[in-house]
């Protein structure tokens, strides 16, 4: 019982349902006339099945290896990136995915304990880049771009 209350097993869980909501929420009428690959859930659904699997699975491997609650420095952590998951959602709209990107990786990366300067700069540059290179110029699927300029 004491695996169940883990915040690991807890916000597992926390994500496997809201991934199940949203899920639920893109099987709408109106997203049903649209071709399946032009549908605005499209990639949504991809990621949101992936998310519930890998939820799914990692909980069991929690509760199956009893892990045991963690300190309040974890929950409190844990507490910082759920609040910057939902600055960055409501950031892509107000300056653009390559910008609120960089700040979530950056700041994602410290979360976890990631110290070293040059990696963090790196890395939030290169994986939001990479993804704006993706969908912007490979897929021709136009990520939401900053007010002040069309390059990211």
């Amino acid at each position: 019982m004491t695996a169940l209350l883990s915040e690991r097993c807890l916000t597992l869980l926390a994500i496997l349902i809201a991934a199940a909501a949203l899920m639920a929420t893109t099987f709408s009428a109106e997203y049903q006339a649209l071709g399946a690959a032009q549908s605005p859930v499209f990639f949504p659904r991809i990621i949101l099945g992936v998310m519930m699997v890998l939820c799914a699975i990692a909980t069991l491997q929690d509760l199956r290896a009893g892990t045991r609650a963690g300190s309040v420095e974890h929950v409190i952590a844990l507490i910082v990136f759920v609040l910057a998951a939902l600055l960055f959602a409501n950031a892509i709209t107000r300056i653009g995915f390559m910008l609120s990107g960089a700040a979530f990786s950056a700041v994602s990366l410290w979360i976890f304990g990631i110290r070293h300067p040059l990696a963090i700069l790196a890395y939030a540059l290169a994986v939001p880049g990479a993804i704006v290179l993706l969908f912007n110029h490979i897929l021709a699927l136009p990520l939401p771009t900053a007010p002040f300029t069309h390059l990211f």
